[in-house]
């Protein structure tokens, strides 16, 4: 029985029973099943529709119900979030080329996701498989190590895209990491605030080791810069929370391709990583994994 007022009421043994397990459920973090459509997700404090969350000090991931990549910053002292306005992105996608080298891109369906796995904290590896625009299926594998993410991924079938080049990719965008102020800020508050900051990368073509200035004005796709693509970039500005940004493959020999609109690169850039689809491959998984070393996003 139960009291309401100055009346007492009584309910069945079976829904108190339910009504208790409800109220110890909610303590806990609630886990919500995948749809047929989505990957299953939990919902926490900070954390809502999130597939695979891992924390370091430094940074914490984020990957959604719809395989969505978010890395968000800490602040130096490791207990909250920095700015959304420092969230980097990870794009997963297939990029198509034609004869003449124009690319374009899909990117996933909201829908049509499928993996073995539970929401939560605890993955070492995360895998799934989905589907894109154009009825092309995917197969996404992310594994953490440390302070390093691991992004690995094939197409398993290239449904509609027949015709060209056909690639799957990950897109990383980084976006600026100090905040809009500097945009009007005069050339020497600029170069006082960034005058510490480096950005260097390895050039695939000829090895040679190229070391930038963040506010120094630079076009990544020009011949003497990136063009051709890199095997390693670092990242270390003032404005990262602490942090320095490595961009390679596990191998170290991997190419990634280094991209940013005409600008000082405190402003933003892209990292690029594909691996070429290979119908020969098809039904043969070690073969399918040749070619591009996986992507590895390391935070120092």
């Amino acid at each position: 029985m139960y009291a309401y007022g100055m009346k007492w009421y009584s309910f069945p043994r079976q829904s108190l029973q339910v009504t208790t397990a409800l109220a110890v459920a909610s303590t806990f973090i609630f886990q919500a099943p995948a749809t047929a459509q989505t990957l299953p997700s939990i919902d926490a404090d900070g954390w809502i529709g999130t597939f695979s969350g891992y924390k370091r000090r430094g940074f914490e991931f984020s990957m959604d119900n719809m395989g969505r990549c978010e890395i968000y910053l800490m602040n130096e002292k490791g207990k909250n979030r920095a700015g959304h306005t420092k969230t980097i992105k990870i794009y997963t996608e297939i990029l198509m080329e034609n004869e003449q080298g124009k690319i374009s891109a899909k990117r996933l369906k909201e829908e049509g996701f499928t993996t073995e796995q539970k929401a939560g904290f605890d993955h070492k590896e995360v895998k799934y498989q989905a589907e894109t625009t154009g009825d092309a299926k995917v197969e996404v594998i992310i594994k953490y190590d440390r302070d390093r993410i691991i992004l690995d991924g094939r197409i398993l079938d290239c449904g509609t895209l027949k015709t060209g080049k056909i690639y799957f990719s990950f897109k990383v965008h980084v976006p600026a990491m100090y905040s809009k102020t500097y945009d009007s800020a005069d050339e020497k508050k600029i170069k006082s605030a960034m005058r510490r900051d480096r950005i260097k990368f390895t050039r695939k073509a000829d090895k040679k080791r190229v070391s930038l200035k963040s506010y120094e004005e630079v076009e990544l796709a020009d011949d003497e810069m990136a063009k051709g693509g890199v095997t390693e970039i670092v990242a270390a500005l003032g404005g990262q929370e602490g942090n320095d940004f490595i961009f390679t493959t596990v191998d170290g020999t991997g190419v990634l391709d280094f991209e940013n609109k005409k600008a000082p690169l405190w402003k933003g850039y892209y990292v690029k990583w594909k691996r070429k689809f290979a119908e020969e491959a098809e039904g043969d998984k070690n073969k399918a994994k040749k070619g591009n070393s996986p992507l590895v996003i390391e935070f120092k």
